[in-house]
């Protein structure tokens, strides 16, 4: 009886043990299940959290794209500007050089006019052809000039001479200045140019 005495004590205490390991063990089963449905919710939100990050991260980069695009054309635009001015400046250029020469023709213009109107003030006349003496080349090389008969005094030519000038000056006919000096152009006479005076 003694010893039915002394063990029973020493039998409980494997027993609560074992109780106590139950009842921890339960306690830790549930609230590790409650903990992992509180965290659920965590995972969850982190997990939609991430997938925004992703997404605003995706917007941000077709920003970057967008800009970036952006930029490419405003420089191909700065270029086709830069080129659209020096075209300008060069059509610029090119009408005032055509206006100068619009300028410098009419000016020529102007002046033949004036020389036709004195030629015909002077009673100038087409030369036939019968009477145009011909020229042909002497030893020297130069061309040898046969005057119409007639051909009187020589006469040097001054600044601003024409023939309508010279035949008022000498009282002569524009037509006879002509027949006698058959190789002066009377279009491009030259200071210092001798020419044939016919005589009346």
């Amino acid at each position: 009886m003694e010893d039915d005495a002394n063990q029973s004590p020493s039998n409980i205490v494997p027993v609560a043990l074992a109780v106590l390991g139950i009842v921890l063990g339960a306690a830790g089963l549930y609230f590790g299940l409650t903990a992992n449905q509180r965290l659920n919710p965590i995972n969850e939100s982190v997990s939609a959290g991430a997938t925004s990050s992703a997404k605003i991260e995706k917007v941000i980069n077709g920003f970057q794209t967008q800009v970036a695009e952006l930029a490419a054309q405003m420089s191909e635009q700065s270029k086709t500007v830069n080129r659209l001015r020096v075209y300008s400046s060069q059509g610029e250029q090119a009408v005032k050089k055509l206006a100068g020469e619009l300028n410098t023709n009419r000016v020529q213009i102007v002046k033949t006019a004036e020389m036709l109107n004195e030629f015909a003030a002077a009673g100038f006349r087409a030369v036939p052809a019968t009477q145009v003496a011909s020229a042909a080349p002497n030893d020297a090389g130069s061309q040898a000039i046969t005057a119409a008969p007639g051909a009187g005094r020589s006469y040097v030519i001054a600044p601003g001479d024409n023939f309508g000038k010279i035949a008022g000056k000498f009282g002569v006919a524009v037509q006879s200045i002509l027949e006698a000096n058959p190789d002066a152009d009377p279009r491009r006479l030259a200071i210092g140019q001798t020419i044939q005076i016919p005589t009346k």
